[in-house]
């Protein structure tokens, strides 16, 4: 090997090796990371019903998204706040909570909308308000995903509440997009299983009253996976309610009895007075009482 090829050679290792060592182009500030894993621990706890926990969480969240004007994620915070003072039935801190969402979407980000949105719908649905709901949860192309999920998850609800029997295009449009977030999830580690598994049993509670069991139980099942695993527990016990429906409906009573029992474990575990009422109701009626 000549000298010249020689010194080529070593002159395209030293560039090979300061390409491999070139740091990585930074795409946002750790601050920004930061403040989003803060804000998905609020979000984690309040779903766990550790208020106290949850509510200073989503406090350090919004100080955090504050020190570089990070309007999204103090709208997620203010929402999260929000929640849990209606849940309290602290109405002054709700509306309190409520009015600092509203300003950053009429001031800062409009596209915030969809958030304050999930909050009006949240009131509703404790309300029982689904006409209402119905005006309010439209999917929309440019929503993010997981806002998307939310949106038809709510007006699947919905539109079972106020029609059911009847075939809802939404459960179509659902499917697709939970298609999708299905395998967000495996490698986006930021993705909310919870958005899925509330999709799940919309899904199911709505091919339930179809009469169309088995497609119930595999989205059913699918939810009780999710919550389970990632500790939805108030939503999983919806979830084994409907399991157990389902089982009664398809003449399987001793599996719709250990649904039910689970059921009534967790409503009792987490004081849901009207759902312990329903598990206690088909507990009887498979009793024959």
């Amino acid at each position: 090997m000549s000298n010249k090829t020689a010194w080529s050679v070593i002159l395209l290792l030293l560039f090979s090796i300061s390409a491999c060592s070139r740091p990585q182009k930074v795409l946002q500030p750790q601050a920004k990371v930061s403040a989003d894993a803060t804000l998905r621990l609020a979000q984690t706890l309040e779903q766990k019903q550790r208020w106290q926990d949850s509510q200073q969480t989503y406090h350090s969240a919004i100080n955090q998204y504050q020190a570089f004007g990070e309007m999204r994620g103090q709208a997620y915070a203010f929402a999260g706040l929000a929640r849990i003072a209606f849940f309290a039935n602290e109405m002054d801190d709700f509306e309190m909570y409520q009015l600092q969402l509203q300003d950053i979407v009429d001031n800062a980000d409009p596209n915030s909308g969809s958030i304050a949105n999930l909050l009006r719908i949240h009131v509703l649905e404790s309300q029982e308000d689904y006409a209402q709901i119905l005006a309010i949860a439209e999917d929309a192309y440019e929503y993010p995903l997981h806002i998307r999920m939310q949106m038809l998850s709510h007006r699947l609800q919905a539109e079972s509440y106020l029609n059911p029997g009847y075939t809802s295009s939404s459960y179509t449009d659902l499917q697709r997009l939970a298609s999708r977030y299905r395998s967000l999830l495996k490698k986006d580690f930021s993705a909310d299983p919870t958005v899925l598994a509330n999709a799940e049993y919309a899904m199911g509670y709505h091919c339930f009253l179809l009469r169309r069991y088995k497609e119930a139980m595999l989205h059913i099942q699918r939810a009780i996976d999710l919550d389970y695993r990632y500790e939805n527990f108030n939503a999983l016990g919806s979830a084994y309610w409907l399991r157990g429906r389902i089982h009664e409906s398809t003449g399987e009573a001793t599996s719709a009895k250990h649904d039910y029992m689970k059921g009534r474990d967790i409503f009792t575990h987490i004081l849901n007075p009207p759902m312990l009422e329903q598990v206690n109701a088909a507990l009887s009626r498979l009793q024959g009482e």
